[in-house]
């Protein structure tokens, strides 16, 4: 007698349901995506940065879905990852806001195509996001724009964000026990 692949895996417990919720599944791959970001970013190729911002960003937002399964938090199906600090009770800073903010967009569109779907988001992240992310310095009439080093999602900003996210899904599991 032969089973079916599909009652193989109910046997086996790899079914969808059972992976789709378990927080230890979003988290290994939020790993997997964190180590990438990491990779490029020790890459001598590292300019322009946007594969590193992008994993970096899926990175988080997949630690930050395991953190919502853990606590049985139901999340809406986006990318806003500071919305899902919100659902998980993580507590941020401003400038951490900021760069999540940042992180979302490229999630959405920047990392992966060089414009959005539509203008609307084009405008929005370039006259709203992306300004909170530039200071503009002058000295008499020399002018110049920098990245806020606080805000930006620099590798330093990004592994600030992971241990916040490692912390409190290692919490969920201990307020359980």
């Amino acid at each position: 007698m032969s089973l079916s692949k599909k009652v193989v895996r109910e046997i086996t417990g790899f079914t969808f349901s059972k992976i789709g919720t378990d927080p230890e599944n979003w988290m290994k791959r939020a790993m997997d995506f964190k180590e990438a970001a990491i990779l490029i970013a020790k890459s001598e190729e590292y300019s322009p940065p946007f594969p590193f911002y992008y994993n970096s960003g899926i990175a988080l937002e997949l630690a930050l879905k395991s953190i919502a399964i853990a606590k049985s938090k139901v999340y809406e199906a986006n990318h806003r990852l500071n919305d899902l600090c919100t659902l998980v009770g993580l507590n941020i800073t401003k400038d951490q806001e900021c760069t999540l903010e940042l992180l979302s967009e490229l999630i959405i569109w920047s990392g992966r195509y060089p414009v959005p779907k539509k203008e609307g988001q084009w405008n929005n992240y370039y006259d709203v996001v992306h300004e909170k992310h530039v200071v503009r310095e002058n000295e008499g009439n020399v002018y110049r724009a920098l990245a806020n080093r606080d805000r930006f999602p620099t590798v330093e900003n990004f592994l600030t964000l992971w241990k916040l996210c490692e912390i409190e899904y290692k919490s969920s599991f201990a307020k359980k026990a």
